[in-house]
């Protein structure tokens, strides 16, 4: 890929003076491309300096003053706003370094004086289109709305309500004809259109510095250094091979595109994994063969809904009845589940042991995560409890293995000390930092406490244990294990000893 095509990151400036913004480009200087000054989030004094920021940024610059009812904060009127652009593309230098390079102008902003001074001084005009709520009724026509002078460089951004709609935006920008522009999913349905800025025909994507600890006016834009470290920004190309993480919203928090593209960046794989937060699986697929991909990582709850849709289940995969590996081979898609395998190395470690027949088990849920479990304690011949909310489900994983069961409730607290050498809990409570599953359960100290949920680290479950004296661990290692047996099947070769060796992150 030629440099001139390679991805590039504008980091959006949001601070209410010209110093604080400088400060952040500082930390940011060699990470970004472009800068965005967002001077409708000065102080109103600081917006009487706005013409000096190009000279003292370094960096080719945009001018937004965007307006509170597109998402801004400039309250002021369209004459005040005319003014301030006025000033800020006045006397032009000849260095064109300390000029603004761009300037955004909403679509329905006609100011002939300024767009006049643009043209005649060098400055690029961005026309933008932002939809807050849900997508244009017609992308065609919003789009050439913004295209009606060929010099300038048309931004539409709309806000996808679901994955369906985000799916019509994909295949849309698809069909556009390339050419400078920026396209632009916002919301967590669009995390992609950011990530893959370039698939998308988009010149730039827009990047947010969240890790300086400051309040954004642009909460969907990731932070410039996430963007490289996790993201490999500076790596990936139109070569590149996606593959995707498939879920609901709470995907956006998972460590597994942090795990996965760090081993991709250590073995010298141009892939990537990105998060694709979908409503069914369905729109994950599609999403993913959109992109071109080539695998993704399934997580809930689509663990079974995949199942459909594969030409190849793998023994595991049939066992479990989940999947949670695609992999694109001989012209369909395989399915494979890593969980029992991932599950059973982390499990071992943390017992120090590698025989643990006869141990007495208490499984706290039947899902499609507990399901991986339960083959997984099958298989090292452990003695086993089920507890589930719906006594079916429960009842039916467990005689599956001819392991015992009972309800989810207070009344199982005597048993669960029979079953109490080890306690995995493998439902999602815990996982929004409230709730407790066995609440009801006294812990006496001996037992061994493995909670697959791996944020928040400690779980109100391994914090009680761990004040009663248990050893715990969260679902973190069976994350590296699992996410490494993605890589083997995905790569056809052994996995990096990175996804052993790399360290929890902590999460905002």
């Amino acid at each position: 890929m030629k440099e001139q095509d390679k991805p590039k990151i504008c980091l959006s400036l949001t601070g209410t003076t010209i110093a604080e913004d400088l400060r952040i480009l500082e930390r940011y200087r060699s990470l970004v491309d472009y800068v965005e000054l967002r001077a409708d989030c000065l102080d109103p004094s600081e917006r009487f300096y706005i013409r000096s920021f190009p000279e003292k940024a370094g960096h080719p610059c945009i001018l937004t003053i965007r307006r509170r009812q597109d998402g801004g904060k400039f309250e002021d009127g369209e004459g005040v706003r005319l003014v301030l652009f006025a000033k800020a593309l006045s006397f032009p230098m000849a260095d064109a370094n300390a000029n603004y390079a761009f300037v955004d102008l909403e679509h329905d902003f006609r100011a002939p004086v300024v767009e006049e001074a643009c043209r005649t001084f060098g400055t690029r005009i961005i026309r933008s289109f932002i939809s807050r709520t849900g997508l244009p009724e017609n992308l065609d026509t919003a789009y050439e709305n913004l295209t009606q002078e060929e010099d300038e460089i048309p931004k539409l951004v709309v806000h996808p309500q679901n994955s369906a709609e985000f799916i019509r935006f994909l295949e849309w920008s698809q069909r556009r004809p390339k050419r400078a522009q920026i396209l632009i999913a916002n919301g967590p349905y669009g995390l992609a259109s950011h990530l893959l800025a370039w698939r998308f025909g988009s010149l730039w994507t827009y990047a947010s510095p969240r890790q300086c600890g400051k309040e954004t006016t642009a909460p969907d834009l990731f932070d410039p250094l996430d963007l490289v470290n996790i993201y490999n920004f500076d790596l990936v190309d139109a070569d590149t091979v996606i593959y995707a993480l498939i879920g609901q919203h709470s995907i956006t928090q998972s460590l597994s595109p942090y795990l996965h593209n760090t081993a991709f960046r250590k073995m010298g794989k141009n892939a990537l994994l990105i998060p694709t937060p979908v409503d069914s699986f369905s729109d994950g697929l599609r999403i993913l063969e959109l992109l071109g991909g080539k695998g993704a990582a399934i997580t809930v709850p689509f663990k079974e809904d995949v199942l459909p849709f594969l030409s190849f289940h793998s023994t595991d995969v049939q066992r479990i009845g989940a999947c949670n590996t695609l992999v694109w081979r001989n012209s369909s898609w395989a399915g494979y589940n890593t969980d029992a395998d991932g599950f059973e190395r982390s499990l071992l470690e943390f017992m120090g042991k590698q025989d643990i027949s006869g141990c007495r088990a208490t499984l706290v849920g039947a899902g499609g995560a507990a399901k991986s479990i339960a083959l997984a304690l099958f298989r090292k011949g452990a003695r086993v409890l089920i507890l589930n909310r719906t006594y079916s489900a429960g009842r039916d994983l467990a005689r599956k293995y001819n392991f015992s069961y009972a309800h989810l409730d207070d009344r199982a607290a005597d048993q669960i000390s029979e079953y109490s050498n080890l306690i995995v809990q493998a439902t999602s409570v815990g996982m929004k930092g409230e709730g407790d599953p066995i609440n009801f359960y006294e812990f006496k100290g001996s037992e061994m406490v493995f909670d697959l949920i791996y944020h928040p680290s400690k779980t109100a479950l391994l914090k009680r244990a761990e004040a009663a004296g248990c050893r715990t661990i969260n679902g973190y290692k069976m994350l590296c294990y699992q996410a490494a047996g993605q890589y083997k099947l995905w790569m056809n070769e052994p996995p990096p000893e990175i996804y052993a060796q790399l360290e929890q992150p902590e999460l905002s």
